[in-house]
């Protein structure tokens, strides 16, 4: 185990330990704060839950709950935050699309339950019955969420429909909007690859509208 800052990682735990009277942290607690102090100024942070259970050589499942306790104590996660977490994962990730859902993984337990909060407020719900860490959304769901994060950039959607409009082809009468043009985008992502494994998240989400604007376009245009 690499500690990258001992003032730093020294300081803090001095702080936090004393905070409610020294000694009067319980086992549990001690353990959480460990961890969060290890993510923080050790070489956990980029670690994977089995990378971390390897390294600190204790199960999987603890180290679950530990980060899950962490991050609820110690996180102070804001809603930024979360977005930013969830387009990073949407970047780096090879999502599963068939049968209309998407497919993602998300090893972090307080990312996964913020995100399923944010989709039961926008009236969808997330599966994640198979595998807690594998998060499938209705391409529906998805796409509203999408459109949800978007919203406070309200020049940039109104961007992509004005530039993306004439590449879509629609019915006649039929008005098209940023969820239209998304939903032709990722179902064409998902034919164009010709597999059930589509990396629709390399540099459509993150990389500034100009990029986003012109992957959609290539993508509907060849759909």
């Amino acid at each position: 185990m690499e500690i990258t800052d001992n003032v730093k990682f020294s300081q803090d735990f001095i702080d936090r330990y004393s905070r409610s009277g020294f000694g009067s942290m319980n086992k549990n607690d001690f353990k959480v704060l460990i961890y969060d102090l290890l993510k923080r100024y050790g070489n956990l942070k980029d670690k994977t839950n089995y990378e971390s259970s390897i390294l600190l050589q204790i199960p999987e499942s603890k180290i679950k709950r530990l980060a899950y306790e962490a991050d609820l104590k110690y996180g102070n996660i804001q809603e930024e935050d979360i977005e930013t977490n969830f387009f990073k994962i949407i970047k780096e990730s090879k999502l599963r699309s068939d049968q209309n859902k998407i497919q993602f993984v998300i090893e972090n337990k307080f990312l996964r339950t913020s995100i399923s909060a944010k989709l039961k407020k926008l009236g969808h719900f997330s599966d994640s019955s198979f595998n807690s860490e594998i998060i499938s959304i209705h391409i529906d769901s998805f796409i509203d969420l999408l459109e949800d994060y978007y919203s406070k950039e309200k020049d940039s959607i109104e961007k992509i429909v004005k530039e993306c409009k004439t590449s879509i082809k629609v019915e006649k009468g039929e008005e098209i909007t940023f969820k239209l043009i998304m939903k032709k985008f990722i179902e064409g992502v998902a034919t164009q690859a010709g597999r059930q494994i589509v990396n629709i998240g390399q540099a459509y989400f993150t990389d500034g509208v100009e990029q986003l604007i012109k992957g959609i376009k290539d993508i509907i245009s060849g759909a």
